[in-house]
């Protein structure tokens, strides 16, 4: 069976995240063309996104950790993420016995 991948941006989006990175929210409010809403009210791209960004935890790893995380996953030939994510696992596994 195969896993179905994230769904792309559409062109709403991309138009969002492109007027974001030119002005900022904050001077966006300030010239009365923002307003701060309830989670209820967001526009539905950020919805969608918030929704694909449900599932994903990012960690920080230290520059030791991570390149012991590299040197492990190429001895090993798995993908870090895939390495990380399944000491991930074990370790919740561990904690819930």
């Amino acid at each position: 069976m195969k896993k179905r991948g994230l769904a792309r941006n559409t062109k709403a989006e991309d138009a969002y995240v492109r007027d974001m990175g030119q002005v900022s929210a904050f001077d966006k409010l300030d010239a009365g063309e923002a307003a701060v809403l309830a989670p209820d009210d967001y526009p539905e791209p950020i919805r969608r996104f918030l929704q694909r960004e449900r599932s994903v935890v990012r960690i920080r790893l230290s520059a030791n950790a991570r390149r012991k995380l590299d040197r492990l996953s190429r001895r090993r030939g798995v993908a870090a993420d895939k390495l990380a994510r399944k000491w991930i696992e074990a370790g919740l596994a561990r904690e819930t016995q």
